[in-house]
C-alpha cells in the first residue's frame, strides 16, 4: 500500500461508516472495519425486522383475507339417528342439530372411541339433547342440553365403554350448567 493510500478515508461496504484504507479488512466479498468482522458468518435466515411478516403454517401476509382450508374447524350437522362421530382432526368439534334442535337417539350416542380419547363439542347453533346411557356417562346422570356457545366435553373410558362427561357449561347458565 503506498503512502499516500493509508490515510484515505474509504467507506465499510457493511455499515457505510468512514474508516482509513488501512483499518479495513475483507470479509468475504466486502472490506470492512474490523470490529463489523463477523466470526462465525452470520446465518442467511431473515431473523425478521420493522415490516417484516412471519409466513409460517398459520400466518400470511396482514393484507390478506384468504382462508386455509386445512386451518377451518368446520361445524358438522348432528342427525338424531346418526348421533355423533368424533373428528379429531381439529382440538374440537363444531357440531349443530341439522337445522333444527335435535335429541339423539343413536346408539351408541356417540360413536366408540380408544382409551383416554377426550372429545369437546361446542354447539354453534340449534340445540343437541344427549340423554344418559347407550355409550354416553353424564355427569350426574343428568341429561345435557347444548345450545349455541355451549361446550362439553368428555373422556372415553373403556372400563365402561363410554363417553364420561368431564365438564360442561351452557352458554346460557355457565359452567356446570
Amino acid at each position: 500500500m503506498s503512502k499516500k493510500d493509508r490515510f484515505r478515508l474509504k467507506l465499510s461496504d457493511r455499515s457505510g461508516f468512514q474508516y482509513l484504507e488501512r483499518e479495513l479488512v475483507k470479509d468475504g466479498s466486502s472490506w470492512v472495519g474490523s470490529e463489523e468482522k463477523d466470526d462465525p458468518p452470520p446465518s442467511r435466515l431473515s431473523l425478521g425486522g420493522e415490516g417484516d411478516i412471519s409466513r409460517g403454517s398459520y400466518f400470511r401476509t396482514s393484507t390478506s383475507t384468504a382462508v386455509d382450508d386445512d386451518k377451518l374447524n368446520p361445524t358438522f350437522y348432528i342427525t338424531a339417528a346418526d348421533g355423533i362421530t368424533p373428528s379429531f382432526s381439529h382440538p374440537y368439534m363444531r357440531v349443530t342439530g341439522s337445522n333444527n334442535a335435535v335429541t339423539i337417539t343413536a346408539d351408541p350416542r356417540i360413536a366408540v372411541g380408544r382409551e383416554g380419547q377426550v372429545l369437546t363439542l361446542f354447539c354453534t347453533d340449534s340445540n343437541i339433547t344427549l340423554n344418559n346411557g347407550n355409550g354416553i356417562s353424564l355427569m350426574g346422570s343428568r341429561n345435557l342440553v347444548l345450545s349455541s356457545g355451549g361446550i362439553a366435553v368428555f373422556m372415553y373410558n373403556t372400563a365402561n365403554n363410554a363417553w364420561n362427561e368431564t365438564s360442561r357449561v351452557q352458554a346460557d347458565i355457565g359452567i356446570g350448567g
